[in-house]
């Protein structure tokens, strides 16, 4: 914990109790030896996450947790994402790169389960670059693993400290500074299902009296996946295939649009349009289907490469100036299957023989599938200055701009106006459709393009001085400001943004906003065995309004083995630029309505696609959080700590998205809904389309407990062996409205807990690691959907779900050897037994991608050179 940057000279004369192996993981004895009064005096000040005053204790009124560079090389991890995605903080899972989306390259955490929006990520004390391909939320792809000296993961609310988006907690990713030499890396992983592995790095470092330098490549690679690897994915059936439709009128502005099946002598087939590979129809002939899941990815490929350096430089005795800059370019693969759209025939049309003006639900298969290409650029540069003004008072201040760049292209796409053209003149042969000429297929063909970025540009100040001494040292306060200017665009091309475009969805959005910060921290080390921390911010933003942030934070340690910790602070979230900005977005969203399944001749709880828009709200406000912690942290041996934290968390004027089947039930019931959400329906009943969009309603709740055990064991001749358990309980996570409360825990993608034991055990030059993995027990979506409708045993039975209980748990293994020549050979495996992610069907996938992944065993080599 020494690569902190220093400040100052140590005044602290007491370390907490010992407690820092908890976040070391060295043995306790070592521990308790720094903490005795003729040793701290060489104990330097650094800066702990959650903090602004350098302080030299480590084990603090706040629960942190600390994944090591040891712990980063012994996770057999490739990139910061697959790292922190993996852990138990990440309560409910995260979005993972996924073909067809249209943030296919991102990567996110969710703290808590509260979201990727509601949990900051920072670099080395401030706030990642926000992803283009989604104007919130932080990307982990985009720094470098090998970059990285630790992660610090704070689970507990800090927006009194770091201001918008820490409700949910902080992960601070702080770079390597103290390398000296060269590093070489390189690794190879093979999956069962796709989703290989490549990696590679050098890293470059030195220092001297004044100064230190480190600079650094590398590149990590993983492969796309396909769903029909999976031995368990089923046929897909989307009626986006070759079905006659009937023609409705929009009764708000008079426009032409799709309808009810159309039946003709009881089919609505197009005649011989369901013959070709990946059609089929149903029992009675009456529908045809398409079956998607042939050609479709699961996970997008994503391509890595960063540049990175970092260094720092003594100017005079008091006077430092430091630098640290990133670039880093990402590229992206997702291939999805041929584009679906409903195309207008009038009843004279060759292609129609219905006898009267009709739609039909085609699919373009003889086009291909479609194609999705991600680009992006973008770089981070900091440039500042520290001092020591006096014995008592340091500053830092400095400027910072990053700037993500986007490039989205997509292939075979379908341009409407001229299919609807080829369909009216039969120049497009909708009965076989596989017949049509390169000519006429290209004519309709279209290439989408979207265009993104994200722009930020910051001035930055803080002061940290020493008051006056108490009984338990000196109280120091720091002082802070922050001046942030945010742009963002996220362009489609025209005729997407037109709605012109077959089988792409989203629309432009763009925005821009000024940020003013200022902030305060005071640290009150009343006794040795008592302090407090207060601290308060205030945020204004030039688009919504401000907040003020505040927090305090207790520490009690009756004994020296014992400390007491509890803190309470208050947070707010900002309304992101694209939910205030985007323009209104097509989307084939999946709903379950009566009235529409009826009028298509299904049963009434049939989930149909039907047409949706998602608009945004300029209108909303931020979300306000109260939360509080209490906790221990404990010496129980000489060989074994602990800590455990019970946290809550609530959530006020939640920003909510009202999904297009909450828009379909609350307007059935009359149930509020923002102005702007609506449900159009045809005359006979069935949906027209449905406008779904966010708005600012009810709470969220949540509260549970994280437990942290860590165990050395010395065996003299046979080696030690160090262990370690982190788990997370969630008691509760209640969303509530006006109309009622609905608690989560124990419902799909809602797993009650989640633990990971790890052992390593090293002997000479050998070592393993062998850590086990476990998610508690979440129901599939239908057993939780038909609870107590259904039996979860039927559901299982009728292949809907597989099991009715047990935790899911995998098994990683590692063996590595230090080589004489200072090089190192590792060969591990990731989920070892290949055991399958739990089964859903309601999934594309067949699972919860947010939970788990499809790749089976991952095998994989790596080698280190140092020199």
């Amino acid at each position: 914990m020494k690569s902190h940057i220093h400040h100052g000279r140590p005044r602290l004369t007491h370390l907490a109790g010992a407690l820092g192996l908890c976040l070391s993981g060295i043995a306790t004895a070592q521990a308790q030896d720094t903490s005795s009064e003729s040793n701290v005096s060489t104990l330097d000040r650094i800066e702990v996450t959650g903090s602004r005053i350098k302080r030299a204790d480590i084990e603090g009124a706040l629960p942190i947790t600390v994944i090591t560079r040891e712990d980063i090389d012994l996770s057999g991890k490739t990139t910061i994402a697959d790292l922190l995605q993996n852990s138990t903080f990440n309560s409910f899972g995260s979005f993972t790169p996924s073909s067809g989306s249209s943030a296919q390259a991102f990567s996110g955490i969710s703290l808590r389960g509260l979201g990727s929006s509601r949990t900051l990520v920072l670099i080395d004390g401030r706030r990642a670059p926000t992803s283009p391909l989604t104007g919130e939320g932080q990307d982990l792809n985009s720094l470098p693993l090998a970059a990285v000296e630790r992660v610090e993961i704070l689970s507990d609310g800090a927006s009194a400290i770091y201001g918008a988006d820490a409700i949910g907690g902080v992960v601070n990713i702080i770079t390597r500074r103290n390398f000296n030499g060269i590093q070489v890396s390189g690794g190879y992983g093979q999956s069962q299902r796709g989703g290989d592995t490549e990696e590679g790095s050098v890293i470059f470092g030195i220092s001297g009296d004044r100064g230190r330098l480190m600079a650094g490549v590398s590149y990590t690679t993983r492969g796309i996946s396909y769903l029909r690897d999976y031995p368990w994915s089923e046929a897909g059936a989307s009626t986006y295939s070759n079905n006659y439709y009937r023609v409705a009128t929009n009764p708000e502005t008079g426009e032409r649009v799709p309808g009810a099946t159309l039946y003709t002598d009881g089919s609505a087939v197009v005649p011989g349009g369901c013959d070709g590979e990946n059609f089929y129809t149903n029992a009675s002939g009456s529908l045809c289907y398409y079956d998607f899941s042939t050609a479709m990815a699961d996970t997008a490929s994503l391509d890595t490469k960063n540049a990175f350096i970092r260094g720092d430089y003594q100017i005079t005795d008091n006077w430092s100036a430091f630098a640290n800059a990133y670039v880093t370019r990402k590229n992206s693969v997702s291939v999805y299957a041929p584009v679906p759209e409903y195309i207008f025939v009038s009843a004279d049309s060759p292609n129609n023989t219905t006898g009267q003006d009709a739609y039909i639900k085609h699919r373009f298969a003889a086009l291909g599938n479609r194609y999705t290409y991600q680009d992006e650029d973008s770089y981070d540069l900091v440039l500042g200055l520290q001092g020591q003004i006096d014995e008592r008072t340091s500053v830092e201040f400095g400027v910072r701009s990053n700037e993500a760049r986007a490039v989205e292209t997509g292939y075979n796409y379908v341009n409407i106006p001229v299919a609807e053209q080829y369909f009216e003149s039969g120049l497009y042969d909708a009965f076989d459709p596989y017949s049509n000429s390169e000519d006429v297929l290209n004519a309709m063909r279209t290439t989408t393009s979207r265009k993104m970025f994200s722009k930020q540009k910051e001035i930055f100040a803080l002061v940290n001085r020493d008051l006056f001494e108490l009984g338990g040292g000196v109280s120091a306060l720091a002082l802070g400001a922050e001046y942030r200017k945010e742009d963002y665009q996220d362009i489609y091309d025209q005729q997407s943004a037109a709605g012109n475009v077959g089988g792409s969805a989203g629309n432009s959005a763009w925005g821009s906003r000024d940020q003013t910060s200022v902030y305060g921290e005071w640290a009150l080390p009343f006794t040795h065995q008592f302090s407090a921390d207060v601290a308060v911010r205030h945020d204004k933003y030039s688009d919504f309004g401000d907040s003020t942030s505040p927090k305090v934070s207790l520490r009690y340690q009756p004994f020296e083995s014992l400390t007491l910790r509890g803190s309470y602070g208050e947070g707010f979230r900002a309304p992101s630029l694209p939910a205030l900005n985007q323009q209104t977005a097509f989307s084939a969203d999946s709903v379950v309505d009566e009235a529409t399944a009826l009028a298509y001749g299904l049963a009434a709880t049939t989930t149909l696609q039907i047409n949706g828009y998602h608009v945004a709200n300029p209108d909303l406000k931020a979300e306000t959080s109260k939360q509080w912690m209490v906790g221990l942290a404990w010496d129980a041996t000489s060989w074994l700590n602990l800590t455990a934290d019970y946290y809550s968390t609530e959530i006020d004027n939640q920003i909510k998205w009202f999904s297009a089947q909450t828009v379909i039930n609350r307007t059935a019931l009359g149930q509020y809904l923002p102005d702007n959400l609506s449900v159009v329906r045809n005359d006979d009943g069935s949906i027209q389309a449905v406008y779904a969009g966010y708005g600012n309603e009810g709470k969220v709740k949540t509260d549970g407990v994280d437990l942290n055990l860590r165990a050395a064991f010395d065996f003299g001749r046979w080696g030690r062996l160090n262990s370690s358990l982190q788990g997370n309980w969630v008691r509760s996570y209640e969303v509530s409205s006006p109309y009622g409360s609905t608690e989560y825990i124990g419902t799909d993608g809602y797993p009650e807990w989640r633990a990971a034991l790890s052992n390593r055990w090293e002997l000479g030059n050998f070592s393993v690691n062998w850590t086990v993995n476990a998610i508690g027990y979440e129901p599939a979506y239908y057993v939780t959907y038909y609870d107590g409708t259904y039996s979860c045993q039927e559901l299982v039975d009728w292949g809907y779900a597989k099991r009715c209980s047990g935790a899911y748990v995998t098994h990683d293994l590692q063996l590595s050897y230090k080589a004489p020549w200072d090089g190192r050979i590792t060969l591990g495996a990731i989920n070892l037994t290949g055991k399958d992610p739990v089964y859903d069907a309601a999934y594309t996938e067949k699972f919860n991608d947010y939970l788990y992944n499809g790749y089976g065993r991952q095998v994989y080599l790596r080698y280190t050179q140092n020199f």
